[in-house]
């Protein structure tokens, strides 16, 4: 088979693949978004680009990672920070732009932005179409905007602000207009009806949450003392969902997937539910660019084994096969079998079965009451040997 195509086109601009860097320290200068090109990504939002002194001014300390060897061994783990936005004078990223405009030729430039009032938002649009951006990306996701503010997820808890600062966007460029969503505030799926009725031309699904981290000792937050961003591979369920949903409702705007990004499974998993491509960002922070080609040659290899020549054979394949809820099965159709040559005895099932459905037999064996068992499929997923398996139950005739 030859070569797959990982082109996707977005509102008219093509991207050379699905790998978007988000924004965020990995994108805050010219020099870190041409580093991450010429590792392979097809885009890049700058970190965002704002009049507010207070969002350039960045807190010491701001980044804390939650379980760092797993992070460092590429299993689960979270990142909490309260990192801001750019530090740069939006006069600054004229040149700033304009160095990554005039050095790579095949990315994506995307500029993040972020006013306090209607006519900031309208002044930062033209400054970085007239530097040189292919697209404009609003934030009204940042985690770390409270309340009273036109922008971050201040911003997205009223509809009528999200909608004016669209309208306010689009009248001031002729850019493609880019929304990224957040889980905080109004419903996603109805943010994103909003969005694309004011005129978004691409949605991106979705930001950070806000968390909390308290060190019960001092009985205080954790290093700068108060609220961060809590992101990481744990959300990627949770963005995937919301991904879905928007998707399923058919709005006919591209939609960019986001959130807990951190491999090449992921990536596909949103393509799977309908997004055209994906952002990232923590991933970089703990990996590096060199995560990039990694991810490209785990995607290319996968569409290579499963016969597909291009994105678009496979988008929103998975959506077909989701169940609603009141179409799922009610009826008990499993046998749970233990295979005795795996099961060491640990007694892991027999706590934790919901149903007193398992105990441990002469052998130290587990053995299950199938009477008793409901099918909950806890004991499958929890065993460390993988002993258990589900099997269809056979009925006679």
């Amino acid at each position: 088979m030859a070569d797959v195509d990982l082109s996707v086109e977005i509102a008219g601009i093509t991207f050379k693949n699905p790998i978007i860097l988000a924004s965020g320290p990995p994108t805050r200068s010219a020099e870190r978004i041409i580093r991450a090109m010429k590792y392979g990504a097809a885009g890049v939002v700058t970190k965002t680009i704002t009049y507010d002194v207070m969002q350039q001014i960045q807190p010491r300390p701001r980044m804390y990672v939650v379980r760092p060897h797993d992070a460092l061994a590429g299993r689960y783990y979270s990142f909490y920070s309260v990192d801001l936005m750019s530090e740069y004078k939006p006069e600054r990223w004229i040149s700033e732009i304009g160095k990554v405009k005039a050095e790579v030729k095949d990315g994506v430039l995307i500029a993040s932005i972020a006013g306090r009032t209607y006519e900031e938002w309208s002044k930062l649009a033209q400054l970085v179409e007239r530097a040189g951006a292919d697209m404009v990306e609003l934030n009204v996701s940042c985690p770390h905007i409270e309340e009273g503010e036109l922008m971050g997820r201040a911003a997205a808890s009223d509809i009528d602000i999200v909608r004016h600062i669209i309208k306010t966007v689009k009248e001031s460029t002729s850019l493609p207009v880019v929304v990224k969503l957040t889980p905080h505030g109004a419903h996603p799926v109805k943010l994103a009806r909003v969005a694309v009725e004011a005129g978004a031309d691409v949605l991106v699904s979705t930001a950070r949450f806000q968390g909390l981290i308290l060190d019960v000792n001092t009985m205080k937050p954790i290093l700068w003392g108060g609220f961060g961003g809590y992101g990481g591979p744990w959300q990627v369920p949770i963005s995937l969902s919301w991904t879905a949903h928007i998707a399923m409702q058919r709005l006919k705007v591209p939609l960019i997937g986001s959130g807990g990004i951190s491999s090449w499974r992921d990536v596909l998993a949103f393509i799977l539910v309908g997004a055209k491509a994906t952002q990232m960002c923590t991933a970089i922070m703990m990996y590096g660019y060199q995560l990039i080609p990694k991810l490209l040659q785990g995607i290319e290899k996968w569409m290579k084994d499963k016969g597909f020549a291009s994105l678009e054979e496979f988008r929103g394949r998975a959506l077909e096969s989701i169940i609603p809820l009141e179409k799922l099965s009610r009826k008990k159709a499993y046998i749970v079998k233990i295979d005795r040559g795996k099961c060491t005895g640990c007694g892991i099932c027999v706590r934790d079965c919901p149903y007193d459905a398992i105990y441990l037999d002469d052998f130290r064996k587990a053995v299950v009451n199938h009477e008793l068992c409901d099918n909950c499929g806890l004991c499958m997923s929890l065993c460390p040997t993988n002993a258990i398996s589900l099997t269809v139950m056979q009925h006679d005739g």
